[in-house]
């Protein structure tokens, strides 16, 4: 006879065998045993924890010709051939490869009749979640108002795919992970039933590695029996599953503690050498960090540690991290291992990892952070930036006071005739109203205006918008308002009679795509520079005006606002 698995070997046959959920057993068994049954049932939870095999004893249960307290006899004919699969009655349906709405309105239509060997008829629909939505909708009636000799037991690991309308028609029971302590008791007595010799150790990396599926956890422990020889060791299960022992994790942990880049180096390469994964490496690796820092902020709590066993020599690297450095550890493998899903050099961005593990352990050791030295650069670090806030903080206000009126600036002269026209205001762009555009720089376009490109700008302005909406029809909305009305020196004008377009074309990222589509279609690179209407009107009156001997001097007010805070603060208004 074949060699059958061992998790088909150890299937569990009756709610008692179900380790690890009691909550469900008990309270399947108590309403079978007061023949409280519903119509319909959904069993969700992580892969491997008994659902189907659950479903498969409540078929049995309700069904049985000699129920014992709730429970299969398992004896009888009925449980039997339900054990074995030869009762057309009990049917059990892969959702993943029957989920069109045909199939669904298959067993609606065959529902209806009543069941010829048994007296339920019962459906077992695994990985319900599956289903198509025109599928869902087909059972929702039938699964709602089903006839008294059909009972629904869905099974999924996805239950929040489900519509709500079909987990409302069900009665839910949520399966859990298997508890380590349980797991690793489960597979010491089916070693102990095979007559297999096996380490604490071995057992206790099964029961980790299968993180609470009895299924992973049995099959992982059928692997390592088929590779040892005379008794299962922990080395065993590491070599079939292609981990690292956590001798070597502790090791390499220390190495970057200690911030010694070439042991760390040195001790991956012996790693990888032996073929291991990197990607598995580094998740490994990840949960060691993680069960360190359990130990280190809730040591009580030895049980919620999955993956380490807390020996000395674990207990000896904790002490060389600080929680800031685990907390950066941990930051750093993760983020690695989401880069190397996209990453053809899986082996290159690990070891970057590691480089980078050692900087951030020598950044945050509470050795460096203590000493003297560190202190005294942290002082003066400080210090510097207290200067530095005061300095800002009077020029701020200096500055204020000045645009107020209240103080005069050093080079401002007072007039002794009434000047020729108005005097200018100066107001900082800042504070409102205007362009953020230089005006200094528009006024050097206007003297340098190039009639033929201003030509070939507005022949092609139609041209450069179009383009624009290619890239992102919002850019083009910004634009669309503004006119061409000089180019030159290197630069287009573009006027504006709505604020907001002139203020948002000026924006980095808008302006930048405005002036790569400009390059392209008119074959030169080009500024943009955005000014309201009449501040371009004024400007090309000065300009005009430029070779007129009676025209105004500069203003000393101006040149003194300009030496105080930049051209790029400044806005001249007539």
């Amino acid at each position: 006879m074949a060699y059958t698995a061992l998790y088909r070997v150890y299937r569990p046959q009756t709610f008692q065998d179900v380790v690890g959920q009691e909550h469900v057993t008990i309270t399947l068994r108590n309403a079978l045993r007061e023949n409280r049954l519903s119509h319909a049932y959904l069993f969700n939870g992580p892969r491997g924890t008994g659902k189907t095999s659950a479903a498969k004893i409540m078929a049995k249960a309700v069904n049985c010709e000699q129920p014992i307290d709730g429970e299969p006899c398992n004896q009888c004919d009925t449980c039997k051939a339900i054990s074995n699969g030869s009762v057309t009655d009990v049917l059990e349906i892969d959702a993943a490869s029957n989920r069109g709405v045909e199939e669904i309105r298959d067993i609606r239509d065959k529902v209806k009749f009543a069941p010829s060997d048994v007296r339920y008829k019962v459906y077992i629909i695994d990985e319900v979640h599956m289903l198509t939505t025109e599928a869902f909708n087909a059972l929702l009636k039938t699964l709602e108002e089903p006839p008294s000799h059909v009972i629904f037991i869905l099974a999924t690991t996805e239950p929040h795919k489900l519509p709500a309308t079909i987990i409302s028609r069900c009665q839910r029971f949520d399966f859990h992970r298997i508890p380590l302590k349980v797991m690793v008791d489960l597979l010491q007595r089916i070693c102990q039933s095979q007559g297999v010799q096996v380490e604490e150790q071995a057992l206790q990396l099964v029961a980790k590695m299968a993180e609470g599926g009895a299924r992973d956890a049995l099959s992982l422990l059928d692997q390592a029996i088929s590779y040892s020889k005379d008794e299962v060791r922990a080395s065993d299960i590491m070599q079939i599953t292609g981990t690292v022992a956590q001798s070597y994790f502790s090791v390499l942990a220390r190495h970057i503690a200690e911030n010694d880049v070439a042991q760390v180096m040195e001790q991956f390469d012996r790693v990888m050498v032996q073929g291991k994964d990197p990607e598995q490496f580094l998740h490994d690796f990840l949960y060691y960090y993680r069960d360190m820092l359990l130990l280190k902020t809730a040591p009580q709590l030895e049980e919620i540690v999955e993956r380490t066993m807390i020996d000395d020599q674990f207990q000896e690297v904790a002490k060389l991290y600080s929680l800031p450095a685990l907390y950066a550890a941990i930051e750093t493998c993760n983020q690695s291992l989401s880069q190397l899903k996209w990453s053809t050099y899986a082996r290159v961005l690990v070891e970057l990892t590691l480089v980078k593990m050692c900087q951030s352990s020598a950044a945050s050791s509470p050795n460096t952070q203590t000493t003297a030295g560190g202190g005294g650069a942290a002082a003066a670090s400080s210090e510097e930036w207290t200067a530095m806030a005061a300095r800002l903080n009077a020029l701020e206000e200096r500055l204020s006071q000045v645009l107020q009126g209240q103080i005069s600036l050093p080079g401002q002269q007072k007039t002794e005739e009434p000047r020729k026209s108005e005097p200018r205001r100066v107001v900082a762009a800042a504070a409102g109203g205007g362009s953020r555009t230089s005006m200094n720089r528009v006024r050097e376009v206007a003297k340098a205006l190039d009639e033929n490109l201003t030509r070939q700008v507005r022949g092609q302005w139609s041209q450069i918008l179009n383009e624009l909406k290619k890239v992102k029809i919002q850019y083009q909305a910004w634009l669309v308002n503004g006119q061409p009305v000089a180019a030159g020196n290197d630069a287009v004008i573009v006027t504006f009679t709505s604020a907001i377009h002139c203020d948002k074309t000026m924006e980095p990222e808008l302006k930048g795509v405005v002036e790569r589509v400009m390059s392209t279609v008119l074959g030169r690179p080009l500024q943009l520079l955005s000014v309201m209407e009449e501040e371009w009107q004024s400007v090309d009156q000065q300009t005009a005006q430029k070779d007129d001997p009676g025209g105004e001097q500069e203003d000393p007010f101006l040149a003194e606002a300009i030496k105080l805070v930049g051209e790029g603060l400044i806005e001249v208004k007539d």
